[in-house]
């Protein structure tokens, strides 16, 4: 009987000699498959009425937290600042709506980051909505700092009529203007209203997971 494999972070099941690299529904790596015992392979239950969850390994408690957070679907995103003369964009999983009417949303940016800062000055930012062809976005903006090269070098780009930068390879893109803020460690959390938005393509957006499956 071929070995089953099952993630420990999705439950995801894999058939074959060894584990998957990169888990194709979470992404996380191989070290996160379990080898189930052939015995519970076997005995697979057929009567609906009675079917049981398999029970997983538990991890310690700091790797269950980890691991917990990992099932929490994130798209990626390209937030974009600009003020001063001095433009700016990092890439961001923390992008969600909060209310259509009025068209609200938040972000989360890390205060260490030259984005927060140029948001923090300006009360502005722009989202570009990568689609699932968006990898090397979402490496150019996200490996490096804006304070030390200039991350739109050979892009193509448009400035909204807020003043930001965005993508023109992108799903959609919206301009927001900042209505309030919370501390959230590391990081601050920006309450905004949407005043802009555009549809440039027809396609399924990247998702965090899709990203590392990909890479």
């Amino acid at each position: 009987m071929e070995k089953q494999w099952r993630c420990t972070v999705c439950g995801y099941i894999h058939s074959g000699e060894n584990p998957p690299e990169i888990c194709p529904v979470c992404g996380v790596d191989a070290s996160f498959f379990e080898l189930i015992p052939q015995l519970e392979a076997q005995n697979t239950v057929t009567d609906t009425k009675s079917v049981a969850k398999p029970v997983l390994a538990q991890p310690d408690q700091e790797n269950a937290i980890r691991q917990a957070l990992y099932r929490i679907s994130y798209g990626l995103y390209i937030i974009t600042a600009q003020a001063e003369g001095r433009d700016n964009g990092q890439c961001a999983n923390t992008c969600f709506q909060i209310t259509s009417d009025p068209a609200r949303l938040a972000i989360g940016i890390n205060k260490l980051n030259y984005t927060h800062e140029l948001i923090q000055k300006s009360g502005k930012f722009g989202v570009s909505v990568l689609n699932q062809t968006g990898q090397a976005y979402a490496r150019g903006f996200g490996y490096r700092s804006g304070r030390d090269a200039d991350k739109f070098e050979g892009l193509a780009v448009h400035r909204g009529e807020s003043g930001v930068l965005l993508l023109d390879d992108a799903l959609v893109t919206m301009q927001a203007t900042v209505m309030g803020q919370m501390d959230a460690g590391t990081h601050t959390l920006f309450l905004a209203d949407v005043t802009n938005g555009e549809i440039l393509q027809e396609g399924d957006p990247m998702t965090y997971a899709f990203f590392r499956a990909s890479k």
